[in-house]
């Protein structure tokens, strides 16, 4: 079993290092030892897909309260998500969507005739975040841009940003 550790203030105003282990005797350290805080151990990096994703959805943040991350969807149903500020999840994580699911994804794209719209639409009266999306369809990827909340882009626009957020809203994620 793993040791457990844990810090504590003497009054002289430096750190003993307890160690327990279940089963074991807890080494004992002079107080006059160096204590060391324990490093939590650092997942593993999430590694980049070698190939471009085909869908990504990232949004920025708005005066520290929107949430800010990026959504990357891969051909082979991995999706990155990196949670950069007040988002449900920071950092890197990692899952799998069905190929139906991404198939389906895709669709939507084509519904609201993805290809023909702007690359970018002008803000609204007030600042907010801004949503980008992205779609791959070979060597070739169309950028959207738009604030959200601004009335220029098509609601077909939002409304499938919404769907590409929906998408991995039940899949189970990992670092």
């Amino acid at each position: 079993m793993a040791p457990r550790v844990s810090l504590t203030a003497a009054t002289t105003g430096m750190l003993v290092v307890a160690c327990c282990m279940i089963g074991a005797a807890a080494p004992r350290r002079a107080l006059s030892q160096t204590a060391h805080r324990a490093r939590p151990q650092q997942p593993a990096a999430v590694p980049e897909p070698a190939v471009p994703p085909i869908i990504t959805l990232e949004r920025t943040g708005c005066h520290s309260q929107c949430a800010e991350y990026k959504l990357s969807f891969y051909d082979d149903g991995q999706v990155i998500y990196e949670g950069k500020a007040n988002a449900s999840k920071a950092g890197r994580w990692r899952a799998t969507l069905g190929k139906p699911a991404l198939a389906e994804l895709v669709t939507e794209f084509q519904r609201t005739g993805y290809s023909s719209l702007s690359d970018k639409y002008p803000a609204g009266i007030t600042e907010t975040s801004t949503a980008i999306t992205s779609l791959r369809v070979g060597d070739k990827t169309k950028t959207v841009t738009h604030e959200v909340g601004s009335p220029f882009p098509p609601a077909a626009l939002v409304a499938l940003e919404d769907r590409i957020d929906a998408s991995v809203q039940s899949v189970d994620w990992v670092r």
